[in-house]
């Protein structure tokens, strides 16, 4: 819907115009005159109103409505916004000295990164090294390192830090010198924006009606935020095909989504499944695509910049496929024009995957950025 709004300078000069169309003889509407006043006046109530039926559109529309008016209008049908996710990973913890000593982990304890995101560490009762009877991860005498699982302490985006960011022991702990993530945690979500939340609401609608593939896209995504899935119809989870029956593949962003998260699409694609039919719910399998190529700058242009804005543009954009996409070949130099930062005169050598050809979608597949290596040459 279109709204026309009018400022009060506008309003008043419409109304002067109208006023002197519709007499034979000119009026005197100078600043001062009775006939001035009385348009100003008319125009400051007519701002009024305007101003009353913006607000009222404001919360009586998902469109135009923002923030908690967002909320409080698709809580009136049951559905409410998505709340953010705490990045989750594993760290290395790391004794100089190990021989003669062991240490003793306990959930709780923190470690940081420069910038100061705090992580805590979560008990993993399944893990080999949990104990407890000791009440934490047990690092043996003799070993050097440990690896123990790590989650935010504030939910969000904040969370998502690179490998290597974690350096800080924010509580000391006996035998334990220092800390590392040997990969990036990428899996935390801030929370469902008002954009998201208005896109989200229509296929909400739609799988009222449950049993249906609207009813469990919608299920998959009202578990978490920042999920992708792909419905395997009539399929198992080996591919081949099985009437009364389909398989959901889900990803977080990680290529291996934690078993609490897929227990949870479990059990909410298992609330609107139609009676009778059978179901699983699995992990993708990771597709890791490494891409070269070779492009010429002008001889003026900073060619570490340069690699560097690439590698992360071409990295993000590999990153940001949803499961069961593919990935067109054609992209990595569209890329390179487009988000080098700086003119690209050429671009050269392009392989992905070793390959000159487009990476075929395929359900059950999710493909993250391997290797990026980016050769810039000055002119």
């Amino acid at each position: 819907m279109s709204i026309t709004l009018r400022s009060f300078a506008t309003t008043v000069s419409t109304a002067v115009a109208t006023a002197q169309a519709s007499c034979a003889q000119l009026l005197d509407m100078g600043i001062g005159t009775a006939g001035r006043a009385l348009m100003e006046s008319v125009a400051g109530l007519g701002l009024w109103l305007q101003y009353l039926g913006l607000q009222v559109l404001s919360r009586t529309r998902l469109a135009t409505s923002a923030g908690t008016d967002c909320d409080s209008f698709v809580n009136d049908f049951g559905m409410t916004r998505l709340p953010g996710t705490a990045a989750t990973g594993y760290v290395t913890m790391t004794c100089f000295s190990p021989a003669g000593q062991s240490a003793v982990v306990p959930a709780g304890v923190t470690v940081r990164t420069v910038a100061g995101v705090t992580f805590s560490v979560v008990e993993d009762s399944a893990a080999a090294n949990w104990s407890a009877a000791q009440g934490g991860y047990v690092r043996p005498a003799g070993a050097a390192t440990m690896s123990v699982p790590v989650q935010a302490q504030v939910a969000g985006s904040s969370g998502n830090v690179a490998a290597g960011a974690i350096c800080l022991m924010g509580t000391s702990v006996a035998g334990i010198d220092t800390v590392t993530n040997p990969a990036a945690f990428v899996n935390g979500s801030d929370a469902e924006t008002d954009a998201a939340l208005r896109a989200r609401f229509p296929l909400w609608l739609a799988a009222k009606a449950t049993g249906c593939a609207a009813a469990v896209g919608s299920a998959v995504a009202g578990v978490q935020d920042d999920l992708t899935s792909a419905l395997m119809d009539g399929a198992a989870p080996d591919g081949t095909a099985r009437a009364g029956y389909f398989t959901v593949v889900v990803n977080d962003g990680t290529g291996a989504p934690s078993d609490a998260l897929v227990s949870s699409v479990y059990a909410a694609v298992d609330a609107v499944r139609a009676c009778g039919i059978g179901f699983a719910v699995q992990r993708p399998t990771v597709l890791t695509l490494d891409v070269s190529m070779t492009v010429t700058v002008a001889e003026s242009a900073d060619a570490s910049a340069v690699q560097t804005a690439l590698q992360a543009a071409i990295a993000a954009d590999i990153d940001a496929c949803a499961v069961g996409s593919g990935y067109a070949y054609s992209r990595l130099s569209y890329l390179a024009y487009v988000e080098a930062g700086t003119p690209v005169l050429s671009v050269t050598d392009v392989r992905l995957d070793g390959a000159q050809a487009d990476i075929p979608a395929l359900a059950t597949q999710a493909i993250v950025a391997g290797t990026i290596s980016v050769l810039v040459v000055q002119a």
